[in-house]
């Protein structure tokens, strides 16, 4: 698979990748990942060394992508895994930290919704871990309903995906 980079004066969703978990670029955002997520001491790098990656692979229901920056490095990622059959949760969203606050993380998660869209799920969740109120922000910016109090060790979110696409068949856009 080709891998497509982060064009220094453009951020466009086209640039992302569908991977597969053990493509070069998905180990390579998995660790980044779990690198910022064990500096935090985050229960999720505990939770992501815990789980099997491939939750994520298309064929379980689930999706992961990636993007690349000029150099070859990862620049931002996420998935999706399979929750239920109406409903995906989002996981493993990622940014370089050279990167934040340029609209990457809202692609990414705008590129997995359309990406569970399209495969016919009807809505994404989402939980942040203790101290993330940057993924607060971004989710409920990004249009998810926070399920109870924000001020939850771990608050849900939640977002109906638009019913425009929902009466194509349920099929893998890969």
């Amino acid at each position: 698979m080709t891998m497509s980079t982060v064009p220094s004066a453009a951020w466009t969703v086209h640039d992302f990748q569908l991977l597969d978990s053990d493509e070069p670029l998905a180990v390579e955002l998995a660790a980044s990942f779990l690198a910022e997520e064990s500096a935090r001491g985050a229960a999720a790098a505990v939770r992501y060394l815990n789980a099997d990656p491939r939750v994520h692979e298309t064929w379980l229901g689930g999706a992961l992508i990636g993007l690349r920056r000029e150099d070859g490095s990862p620049a931002a990622g996420g998935a999706y895994r399979r929750y239920d059959s109406t409903t995906v949760e989002l996981a493993q969203l990622w940014t370089h930290p050279a990167l934040r606050r340029r609209g990457l993380a809202r692609q990414v998660i705008g590129r997995l919704e359309e990406k569970a869209e399209r495969t016919g799920y009807l809505r994404v969740y989402a939980t942040a871990e203790p101290g993330q109120e940057a993924l607060w922000h971004l989710l409920q910016a990004s249009g998810y309903t926070a399920l109870g109090e924000c001020r939850l060790d771990y608050p849900g979110f939640v977002k109906a995906l638009p019913k425009r696409r929902r009466d194509r068949p349920r099929k893998d856009a890969r």
